[in-house]
């Protein structure tokens, strides 16, 4: 026998049902410790979780580690200043990136923004061949690991003039591997790299004391969540998160 359902109770089943979590892409190419250390693993998947548990699932927070070519492309006409003439996703936030980092090229800043915490670069060197950075002209006449796809602030220049030979790597893991090697003369990743692994690698952690690492930092910044400008309900999130990420990330600045 057919059954027929009421006005009253395909109401009652629409109240008792569960919402559904609205998806949120967290866009990375930050493919390297800590923010990835293992497969689904890291800073940028602990991140998700906590923002996850942060909401009460209301949201789902999915993590899509791609290239920056790739990024660009997903967030393009964000990128462009172009998505109050045209409908944009706006479903999706990128972690560990910076304002000065290429995010803006249209008119304007369209973006909001929640600063994560204060991050560097640092040069490493062989302690038995120690480059005293003063500066991108300490690496003169040098050879440095660089990784591929990566713009060097003042290096970049005087690698095009002939006065820095540069050897491209994959992964920040190998060029530090290059050092410990004496393979090449120095190289650059972010501090919060280098602090994961003399803490976590067992290898390069036997071998800490032979890396020197410089006390002037290459760079100096700020890294941030980008969300669209307007998702100001994802930044009341992340804000509200702000207490639980930092304990997160105080191993790591």
């Amino acid at each position: 026998m057919r059954r027929l359902f009421t006005p009253l109770l395909l109401l009652l089943i629409a109240v008792s049902s569960p919402s559904v979590a609205e998806t949120i892409y967290i866009y990375s190419y930050h493919n390297h410790p800590p923010f990835v250390t293992k497969p689904g693993q890291g800073l940028t998947y602990k991140l998700a979780d906590i923002l996850r548990q942060q909401s009460g699932n209301q949201f789902d927070f999915k993590v899509k580690i791609l290239p920056r070519p790739r990024l660009n492309a997903k967030i393009k006409h964000w990128i462009a200043g172009q998505c109050e003439k045209q409908s944009c996703a706006q479903d999706w936030l990128v972690p560990w990136v910076n304002p000065r980092w290429g995010f803006i090229k249209g008119p304007r800043d369209n973006y909001l923004w929640h600063e994560l915490y204060a991050g560097s670069s640092s040069v490493l060197s062989h302690i038995d061949n120690p480059v005293d950075y003063q500066g991108p002209d300490s690496l003169q006449g040098k050879t440095f690991a660089g990784m591929r796809g990566h713009r060097y602030l003042g290096i970049d220049p005087l690698v095009s003039e002939g006065k820095i030979r540069r050897l491209d790597g994959n992964k920040e893991r190998d060029n530090l591997m290059k050092i410990l090697m004496k393979r090449v003369d120095a190289t650059i990743l972010p501090t919060s790299t280098i602090n994961y692994f003399l803490r976590y690698d067992a290898v390069i952690k036997a071998e800490s004391e032979k890396l020197l690492i410089s006390d002037i930092k290459h760079q100096q910044f700020s890294r941030y969540i980008m969300l669209p400008e307007t998702r100001p309900d994802l930044l009341r999130l992340v804000t509200q998160a702000k207490q639980s990420t930092a304990k997160l990330l105080d191993a790591y600045r």
